[in-house]
């Protein structure tokens, strides 16, 4: 979920303390530092016209023991554009105001949102146990900017952390329809292996695209795996010994998209083919 820090400075949340989901901040780079490659005059994407929409709640899924996959049905104010890898605030209730990312990509008529929840909170309690299919939210957006760059040619890195992997299914899955060439890899990290979700679909996409690959990463494996094990970022620093011709997506805890933010500038990407979304946990409610 997602508190927004630039592009939302003059937004407040209701609930923004509520513990029970996850809440993110926007650090959509750039990031300081020098990058092998001078990005010049970068081009521009158009932004997409603010909206806000009746959305009416088609299912709601558990995908792991902490997060639901929302599929929403646009009922009044769209069609809605964005670009892969942004994010909108979900009104569920006048009170129960978050941000998600969206997992679906630009071409989809439905939009698809991860909600991870965590101890404690009203909001989540909500979405857990009053939210049904046939309800109706109210969708706004799209925010952010960290979103797919068209003017890149190059190959593409993703790292996702938790319910970060939701703009990565969205970037990912946004560039593969497009039936291109140039390599992308995910590496997605969690804790554990019940944190481990759409593994499916990864395997799927990798095994009918051959410029796709993934890895999932284990930071706190709970018993025997035969995953790769540690900090995400690490795994991508043993992989890569030279970034320099990728464009990098980062979403996830503050501390991962920093890391490997700083790993990357140091492996030769330019900061201004950095993209991040920094995802914050608040603290337990009373």
């Amino acid at each position: 979920m997602h508190n927004s820090g630039r592009a939302l400075a003059d937004a407040t949340p209701a609930g923004a303390g509520d513990s029970n989901l996850e809440q993110r901040l926007e650090a959509a780079m750039p990031l300081t530092g020098q990058g092998q490659r001078d990005c010049g005059n970068r081009a521009k994407s158009a932004a997409h016209p603010a909206r806000v929409m009746l959305c009416r709640v088609d299912s709601l899924t558990d995908l792991s023991h902490d997060t639901s996959e929302l599929r929403l049905a646009i009922e009044d104010g769209g069609r809605f554009g964005f670009f892969a890898g942004q994010y909108a605030q979900i009104e569920f209730a006048p009170e129960f105001c978050r941000y998600y990312s969206m997992a679906s990509t630009p071409a989809e008529e439905q939009l698809l949102f991860h909600l991870r929840r965590t101890p404690g909170g009203t909001a989540g309690s909500y979405v857990a146990q009053q939210l049904k299919p046939g309800d109706k939210v109210k969708v706004s957006g799209p925010l952010g900017s960290s979103y797919l760059r068209d003017e890149h040619t190059g190959p593409v890195l993703l790292i996702a952390g938790g319910s970060g992997l939701a703009p990565m299914l969205s970037i990912l899955r946004t560039l593969l329809a497009r039936e291109v060439s140039r390599r992308v890899v995910l590496y997605f990290g969690v804790r554990s292996e019940r944190d481990v979700y759409h593994e499916r679909l990864l395997a799927g996409l990798a095994e009918d695209h051959d410029n796709f690959s993934y890895a999932i990463v284990l930071s706190e494996p709970d018993g025997a795996s035969s995953r790769r094990r540690g900090l995400v970022h690490q795994a991508v620093a043993d992989d890569l010994a030279d970034a320099s011709a990728y464009t990098v997506y980062l979403a996830g805890p503050t501390a991962m998209v920093e890391a490997a933010g700083k790993l990357l500038l140091g492996r030769g990407v330019a900061g201004c083919d950095i993209h991040g979304d920094a995802f914050r946990y608040p603290p337990p409610g009373p």
